[in-house]
This record gives structure tokens, C-alpha cells and sequence, in this order.
């Protein structure tokens, strides 16, 4: 899996990155199919508290899932959201895995 980390206008230490970058890695042992994450630290001034944004956008074949969260510090926004696209990940692979109810056939003779 790809991973790029973005943050903008901002500095953010190495051991931080790390960090995030090894959460959303553990993404990829859920689905085979994830091919890149990209992910967007943000810092917003206008709040006091859980100022700090981590936003992932996860490509998977054929989909993408994308994820928003607000935290006091980036690490525990990036679990958090990470902790979301596990769940997400989990519903979609359940929701494929299902057979129809019913087949259709539309074939005219």
C-alpha cells in the first residue's frame, strides 16, 4: 500500500508521522484490495481544543473511502479514524460477501 502524508503550511515531527503512518498501515491487513491511503494533517485555529484534523482517503479498487476527524492531538484524530475505516472496511467486504436475494434474468429468445 501507498501512503502520502500531507500537512500543508504546517511542521509536523517525524515521530508523529511514524506514528500515523503505522495506523493506517494497519489498514492494509484487513483488505488486500487497499492500493493507497493519502492522508491530510491540518491544524484549525479558530478552536481551542481538538484543533488538530486527520483526514484519509483510502483507495480501494474500484472505491474510495474517505474519512474526516477532529482531535487533541494528530495521533488520536488518525486512530480515530482509522478505527472508522476498519468498520467501514468490515460493513463493505460483509455487504459483498452476500449472495442476492433474488437473480433476474432479462435474456429475450
Amino acid at each position: 500500500m501507498l501512503i502520502e502524508i500531507h500537512s500543508p503550511n504546517l511542521k509536523v515531527d517525524d515521530e508523529t508521522l511514524d506514528r500515523v503512518k503505522r495506523k493506517v498501515l494497519s489498514l492494509s491487513h484487513l483488505s488486500e484490495k487497499v492500493s493507497r491511503a493519502e492522508i491530510f494533517l491540518t491544524e484549525e485555529n479558530e478552536r481551542p481544543k481538538e484543533n488538530k484534523t486527520c483526514k484519509i482517503r483510502l483507495d480501494i479498487f474500484g472505491d474510495t473511502l474517505f474519512v474526516h476527524k477532529d482531535a487533541d492531538t494528530f495521533e488520536n484524530a488518525a486512530v480515530s479514524a482509522v478505527k472508522t475505516l476498519k468498520r467501514r472496511l468490515k460493513k463493505r467486504d460483509e455487504q459483498r460477501s452476500e449472495p442476492p436475494d433474488e437473480i433476474i434474468s432479462t435474456v429475450n429468445i
